[in-house]
């Protein structure tokens, strides 16, 4: 930029622009901003903080970055409008936002997004006294409803509606047809703004009275009224201006205030008033905007002007409203026009055309306040002008422009200014070097001249074009030629030339200097065209001046400006801000030290002009789009050229100075800004946020109180505290909504779901987005901060995901059965296993003991029988031996035993003898006998068939077998008895077998156990059963023997 800017010098002289105006900057609404209309008839903001704005075509309700509309159903199954032209928005203490329209009243429930309309009017139950309502004001539990046709009073909580209007035979009434504001008063009566004049109405005593206003006026109907915060009441007038009134009802005051709307005084349409954080009463009418200081007695006015895209948009300004963030809104048929006092921190001057008291450009070059606090703009295209205070403390301007003469210049474009220390101004320009004379201020009776052009030897100036003038502490005015070098003048008029060292002609572009700078050490620092820095370390002994040693950093890059403080520099070009903290490491090194001010690290824009300085390392820096503030201590730069309320604001080089009281100017091509330092504020005020726009796959989540197919909520989702997921819902979205009305482009958000992020997400999108999340509860958080970084309160929402149907707690405990189930069936199946395993081996056992039993059987059969045939053959050759007889009877005996005991073995190798009955059957069989032989009687139960079910393994049998014969032979050889019993008593799962005799018995605690009882009871032991002998002295012997038969057999 800076090399454009020199280049347009270099070949066409120089150019320009600047405007100046003290000057309130507006933000502009319209339909394509969003609204639903450019005719605004209604402000009101929320609780929330949303501003609900009325128009002649709807309803809208905005957060600082979109607009909702709302409007007239078109679809009669949902809520809506009565109708799309809104008079008068308020919330009442509930919460709830009443709506005055053009076709009835309306109570818009936030939560439900819901509408309750009401239309009905006439002498009715519940009926309004009028369908247009034109004003809304709370009072308790009640709303006053000022409508077309009278006043109405609705109860907020049961809608119970009560009507007052004129009836012609009702003179209690007034002639009342449009009740068009009404004010109420700490008595608790009315006071109304009709089309017929001003009433007053006491509801205690239901009694209204007209008040005459006893002054000239063209018709009687009123437009609005307002009390300020020193309980004046101004009245707005149809045709009649402004008019305060005091005192009271019974016996007021009035007062006209013609010139609070034209400085002509001439009286004209008010239509509305406000008062701002600072007590300033603020007027809209037909003309225009005004705002008047009570305190001062002075009156602002704002027009719209074509050529100022930041004035008012309209002159017929209709409706104003001051929100909770002291912004003003501005209503008119042309849209919404906004104040913003934290956007008019820095004041922009600006040239208007045809008033004299502006500045006469708006393209300013260079800027100088005087030893006498004059400040001095000098602009591309129209000269000079001239700005201070007179003793009223009123701006007044003078200008002094090209032409003939010793009051004029010869030039309009303005290169630098200067001041020496005699008082005179010097001024450059592309016609010369001008020196004003200006010793009494009290007159205009100026001098300009005119420095001589001609050889330097002459002390005359060889080069009229001069882009910077300095003065030094010795009264010598240095000046930065086109080519030239640097020409100075002594107090006394000598004039000395310094050049680059190398006059190689091929270096002559090194002598266009732009920059020129003077520290506290005498030395000049120059910035070059082509070479970027250079200094003349010595002026007195030197006439040139050199390259920087240490300009490696902005080598070939135009230095704009230089700054010294203490041992440091601030040097400003087209790449950034350099900070040196030693600057003579700039004379001693090729590296000093440093630090660069890019856009990266803060600045508003890498091209940067003028550096002034406020306080210890705070530097304000004036760039190609905007202003920056550098703190070198903190190395930080903060922009400010959003805050200025001027896009693209883009500064000049020379255009700055910090003046006696504080005031820093820089001048631009757009205007010239001005601003004190230590009253730039931050904006304390963060977004309002809540939560907005649920989505579940991008669709809308509807608000029902009913079940429906999909997820609902029962209300507005930033007014829901918990929000139940299905399984379904993969995708889930919602919109951080953030309400803030400076900057809100600027506004950042974050956000954390806890339980899923570690640490807060920060986003320029306010959309949160959240997939296929586990089931459990979830917190999702989420604040905003505005354009200074200021964060507000953390909203927040509890999400609950079901668990889908095959991780619920009933499927859990079906998981559980089925895994109970599982192992049983495996248990089962690996018994079963077993169990045919265990089969297949007793099959093959059996198969091999039925293959053994008969041929043991065979075998020892034949033998036993040729044995027994050779005993007899024995016996009939022993001749009747005694000795051999008794021992062949023996021989008899002992194989009689052998037999007996080979069938029982042979018997028990038999598998289809492997049952309970066979096996008791055997028994029964054996006892019979054996009793027989000792002539004893044995009794037994029948055996039942069932016992064939009940399996014994061999082993089983066996020591079944063993238990009975042991018992029973125990009877016949030791009991005496003469009968004995053997009974069965089967039951399922059971066995019980019990013996019994009528013998001599035995004592069992004093008997000892022999051997057979003791293997008795290891043998029942063995069958999982257990062994009862009872026995008394000559009272028999009983033994029981009791088998658990699920844990017999194979």
């Amino acid at each position: 930029m800076r090399c454009l800017l020199f280049q347009v010098l270099f070949f066409l002289g120089f150019v320009g622009v600047f405007s100046a105006q003290n000057h309130l900057s507006f933000q502009h609404f319209g339909v394509e901003e969003g609204l639903s209309g450019s005719n605004i008839t209604a402000f009101f903001q929320d609780s929330r903080g949303y501003m609900w704005i009325g128009t002649a075509n709807g309803l809208n309700k905005g957060n600082g970055k979109h607009f909702k509309i709302f409007t007239v159903s078109r679809d009669s199954t949902k809520n809506g409008l009565p109708n799309p032209k809104i008079r008068s928005i308020i919330e009442d203490k509930n919460k709830m936002i009443w709506i005055g329209t053009s076709g009835g009243l309306s109570k818009y429930d936030p939560q439900l997004e819901a509408f309750t309309n009401f239309t009905e009017i006439g002498d009715c139950k519940n009926c309004l006294a009028g369908r247009i309502i034109k004003v809304i004001k709370e009072d308790g539990d009640y709303l006053w409803l000022g409508t077309n046709g009278g006043l109405s009073k609705i109860n907020t909580k049961t809608h119970q509606i009560t009507t007052w209007w004129h009836k012609e035979d009702n003179s209690e009434i007034p002639n009342i047809y449009s009740i068009i504001d009404i004010l109420l008063l700490k008595n608790g009566s009315l006071l109304l703004a009709t089309d017929e004049g001003l009433v007053a109405f006491d509801p205690k005593n239901d009694n209204f009275k007209q008040i005459a206003i006893p002054l000239k006026m063209r018709e009687n109907g009123l437009w609005s009224l307002f009390k300020d915060s020193n309980d004046k009441i101004w009245i707005a007038t149809n045709y009649d201006g402004v008019i305060q009134m005091s005192g009271n009802i019974d016996n007021p005051k009035f007062k006209e205030f013609p010139q609070l709307t034209h400085p002509k005084e001439e009286k004209t349409t008010v239509y509305d008033f406000e008062e701002d954080a600072s007590g300033k009463l603020w007027i809209a009418s037909y003309e225009g905007l005004a705002v008047f200081d009570q305190k001062t007695n002075k009156i602002i006015y704002y027009r719209s002007e074509t050529d100022n895209s930041n004035s008012i948009s309209q002159n017929a300004i209709k409706k104003l409203y001051q929100d909770q963030q002291n912004r003003m809104w501005i209503g008119s048929a042309a849209g919404v026009d906004l104040y913003d006092p934290y956007l008019n921190q820095f004041e922009i001057l600006k040239h208007q055309n045809g008033n004299p008291q502006s500045i006469s450009s708006n393209n300013t070059f260079c800027i100088l306040e005087d030893s006498k606090g004059y400040l001095w703009f000098g602009f591309m295209d129209s000269g000079i002008t001239i700005l201070w205070k007179n003793e009223d403390g009123e701006q007044k301007f003078h200008h002094i422009t090209k032409g003939t003469g010793n009051k004029h210049l010869r030039s309009s474009a303005i290169y630098s200014l200067a001041e020496d220390k005699k008082g005179n101004i010097w001024i450059s320009s592309p016609g010369g070097l001008h020196i004003v004379n200006w010793p009494d201020r009290s007159n205009f009776n100026y001098t300009i001249t005119t420095v001589p052009e001609g050889p330097i030897a002459a002390n005359k100036l060889p080069e009229k074009r001069i882009y910077e003038i300095k003065n030094d502490a010795e009264n010598r005015t240095w000046l930065a030629t086109h080519g030239a070098g640097v020409i100075t003048f002594d107090a006394a008029g000598k004039a000395q030339q310094y050049r680059y060292e190398d006059q190689n002609p091929e270096m002559s572009s090194k002598d266009f200097v732009v920059t020129l700078q003077i520290d506290d050490k005498k030395r000049v620092w120059l910035g070059n065209f082509n070479l970027g820095g250079a200094v003349v370390e010595n002026p007195t002994s030197e006439t040139s001046f050199k390259k920087i040693k240490g300009d490696k950093p902005f080598h070939l890059k135009v230095v704009n400006d230089y700054f010294f403080s203490g041992k440091e520099a601030l040097l400003t070009t087209e790449a950034g801000v350099f900070h040196f903290p030693n600057a003579e490491q700039l004379l001693t090194t090729e590296n000093p030290d440093y630090t660069l001010y890019t856009t990266e690290n803060g600045l508003s824009s890498d091209f940067t002009s003028e550096i002034i300085k406020t306080k210890n390392n705070e530097y304000w820096i004036s760039t190609g789009n905007g202003i920056s503030k550098i703190n070198t201590a903190e190395k930080k730069a903060t922009s400010y050229k959003r805050i200025m309320n001027a896009r693209n604001f883009e500064f000049n080089h020379n255009a700055a100075t910090l003046t006696k009281d504080s005031v820093i100017y820089f001048g631009g091509t757009n205007g010239i800004v001005r601003f004190r330092p230590s009253e730039i504020y931050k904006n304390q005020f963060p977004p309002q946020v809540s939560f907005s726009d649920f989505r579940i796959v991008n669709v809308p989540v509807a608000i029902s109180n009913k079940k429906t197919k999909n997820t609902s909520i029962p209300k507005n989702i930033a007014y829901v505290e918990k929000v139940t997921l299905d399984p379904s819902d993969k995708i889930i979205s919602f919109s951080i909504d953030a309400v803030n009305f400076t900057l809100p482009e600027e506004t950042r958000y974050a956000y954390k779901l806890e339980g899923f992020d570690d640490d807060w997400i920060e986003s320029k999108s306010p959309v949160i987005t959240r997939s296929n999340l586990g089931a459990g509860n979830y917190t999702l958080l989420a604040k905003a901060a505005n354009n200074d970084g200021v964060w507000s309160e953390t909203a927040t929402l509890e999400l609950e995901m079901l668990a889908p149907w095959f991780q619920s707690w009933w499927a859990y405990i079906l998981y559980f059965f089925l895994a109970i189930a599982t192992v049983y069936l495996l248990l089962k199946l690996r018994l079963q296993q077993e169990r045919r395993l265990e089969l297949a081996r007793a099959q093959e056992r059996d198969i091999f003991r039925k293959r053994s039993s008969r041929d043991f059987h065979d075998e020892a059969g034949t033998r036993i029988t040729r044995i027994a045939l050779i005993t007899e053959l024995a016996k009939m050759k022993s001749d009747n031996d005694p000795e051999m007889l008794e021992y062949l009877a023996q021989i008899d005996t002992n194989l009689q035993d052998l037999n007996g005991g080979m069938r029982d073995f042979i018997w028990a190798l038999d598998p289809s003898k492997d049952n309970a009955f066979d096996t008791l059957t055997r028994f029964v069989e054996f006892a019979a006998k054996f009793c027989e032989f000792g002539n004893i009687q044995f009794k037994s139960q029948n055996i039942s068939d069932n016992l064939k079910k009940k399996e014994l393994n061999m082993a089983e049998r066996r020591h079944l077998l063993l238990i009975l014969k042991e018992a029973i032979n125990n009877s016949v050889k030791h009991g005496n008895c003469t009968e004995i019993s053997f009974k069965i008593n089967s039951r399922p799962g059971m066995l019980q077998l019990s013996l019994a005799d009528n013998g001599k018995g035995f004592n069992s605690n004093t008997t000892t156990r022999g051997n057979g009882l003791t293997n008795m009871k290891e043998r029942a032991e063995a069958l999982g059963g257990t062994l009862k002998i009872k026995s008394e002295t000559n009272g028999g012997t009983k033994l029981t023997l009791t088998l658990e038969t699920t844990r017999l057999g194979n």
